[in-house]
C-alpha cells in the first residue's frame, strides 16, 4: 500500500488523462462530422498546420526523420538505464518496475492525445467528395472499362513528352527537390482555386535521408502529425514521386482518408502544367483502375492493356522491379499488418485496400468532369 501511495503522488500521472480524453473525443467525433469539421478540422486543425507546419517548413530537412532517430536512441537508451538500475538495486527492483510501466503509460497516453488532436479526429471529417460535389455510387465493368481506357490514354499523351534515362525509363522534368516539392504546393492549391472549401495547404514536402529504410517497410510518404510534416521517399522511381508529394499534402490539409488523399493527389496532379505531374497522377489512378478491372473482366482489362506504350510499361516493370526486393520480406509484412491494424482502427474498414477505393471518387470526377 505504501508503494502504491509512492506511485499515485508522481507529478507527472495527470499524464494518463491524456489517453481517455483522446478517446472521449475520439468517440465524439464518430457520432457524426459536423463539428469536425466545422470546429476541428477547419479551425483547430488549420491552425496547428499554419502554426507547427509553418515553423518546421523553415528546415530544409525532415525533422520527422531526427525525430524518430533519437526516439529509438532514446527508448533503447532507457531500457538500458533500467537494466542497469534493477541490477545495481535488485532488493528496489518492483518499484522500478512500477515507476518504468507508469513512465511508458504516461508517454503512450500523451502520444496518443496529441494524434487525437493533432491528427485522428480528421479521420471522422467530412469527405473530400462533399466539397467538390461528386456523386459517388458504384460503378458497373462497362463504367470502369471506360475510366480505365481513358486514363491509359492520358498516360501515353503525357509520358510522350517526357525524357528518360539510359534504361528508358521516365525522369522528372526538375530533379531539384525544393522546385519538384514547390510545384506539388502550387498544384494542390489549385484544387482550392477550382473547388473552393479544400483548403491551400502552407507546408511543403521534405526528402527523408534514409529512404530507402522507408522502402523497406514498403512506403513511398510519410506525414507525420506531431511535426505536421509530409516526408518523401526519394529513392523510388521518378514517375511515382509527385503523385506521392501531393497525397502526403492532402493529409496536410487534413483529409486523412486513404481514398480521399489518393483521388486528391491525382487531382492535383491533372491540374498541373508540367507533364511529369500529370503522367504521374495519372499513373496513381490507372494501376488501381487496370488491377480492379482484371478482377471483374480480364478480357477487358486485356484490352485496355493492348492500347498502353512502350514507354509507360517499360516504367511499370522498372517500378514492379525496385519493389521485388522488398516485398514478402519480414520487415516489409510487420509493417505492413502493423499498418492494417492502424487505419482500421482509424474509420477505415477496408485497411490497406481502402487506397485502392480511390477509383469510385475518379469515376464519379471523370463523369462530371470529362465525359460531360
Amino acid at each position: 500500500m505504501h508503494l502504491l501511495k509512492r506511485i499515485f503522488q508522481y507529478k507527472r500521472m495527470y499524464l494518463l488523462l491524456g489517453f481517455p480524453i483522446g478517446l472521449v473525443l475520439t468517440i465524439w467525433a464518430m457520432q457524426g462530422p459536423a463539428w469536425v469539421e466545422k470546429v476541428y478540422a477547419k479551425g483547430v486543425h488549420v491552425f496547428f498546420e499554419n502554426t507547427i507546419g509553418k515553423i518546421v517548413s523553415l528546415f530544409p530537412f525532415s525533422l520527422t526523420e531526427w525525430l524518430i532517430f533519437f526516439a529509438i536512441l532514446g527508448v533503447v537508451g532507457y531500457i538500458i538505464f533500467v537494466v542497469i538500475s534493477i541490477c545495481k538495486k535488485r532488493a528496489l527492483w518492483k518499484g522500478i518496475v512500477y515507476r518504468t510501466v507508469i513512465n511508458i503509460l504516461c508517454a503512450a497516453s500523451a502520444a496518443y492525445f496529441l494524434f487525437v488532436i493533432t491528427m485522428g479526429l480528421c479521420y471522422y471529417r467530412a469527405p473530400a467528395s462533399d466539397y467538390i460535389h461528386l456523386d459517388v455510387r458504384k460503378y458497373n465493368v462497362q463504367e470502369l472499362q471506360e475510366v480505365t481506357f481513358w486514363l491509359a490514354e492520358k498516360a501515353n499523351e503525357s509520358r510522350a513528352k517526357l525524357s528518360e534515362d539510359e534504361n528508358g525509363v521516365s525522369i522528372l522534368m526538375d530533379k531539384n527537390f525544393r522546385q519538384t516539392s514547390a510545384h506539388a504546393k502550387e498544384c494542390f492549391n489549385k484544387i482550392d482555386d477550382v473547388y473552393k472549401g479544400i483548403g491551400k495547404v502552407t507546408a511543403r514536402n521534405k526528402p527523408m535521408v534514409f529512404s530507402k529504410v522507408m522502402s523497406s517497410t514498403m512506403t513511398t510518404g510519410l506525414y507525420f502529425p506531431y511535426t505536421f510534416e509530409s516526408n518523401i521517399n526519394v529513392d523510388v522511381n521518378d514517375y511515382t514521386i509527385p503523385a506521392t508529394m501531393c497525397h502526403e499534402l492532402a493529409h496536410v490539409k487534413g483529409f486523412m482518408r486513404e481514398d480521399e488523399a489518393n483521388f486528391l493527389g491525382f487531382l492535383a496532379c491533372t491540374l498541373s502544367d508540367r507533364a511529369d505531374f500529370q503522367y504521374s497522377g495519372y499513373m496513381l489512378a490507372f494501376n488501381y483502375a487496370l488491377n480492379r478491372l482484371a478482377q471483374e473482366d480480364y478480357n477487358a482489362a486485356a484490352a485496355v492493356a493492348k492500347t498502353v506504350q512502350a514507354g509507360v510499361i517499360r516504367d511499370d516493370t522498372a517500378e514492379n522491379e525496385y519493389w521485388k526486393k522488398y516485398r514478402n520480406t519480414v520487415i516489409s509484412n510487420t509493417a505492413g499488418e502493423i499498418y492494417e491494424t492502424y487505419l482500421e482502427s482509424n474509420n477505415q474498414s477496408d485497411g490497406r485496400k481502402s487506397y485502392g477505393k480511390m477509383l469510385d471518387l475518379v469515376i464519379a470526377w471523370y463523369q462530371t468532369e470529362e465525359k460531360n
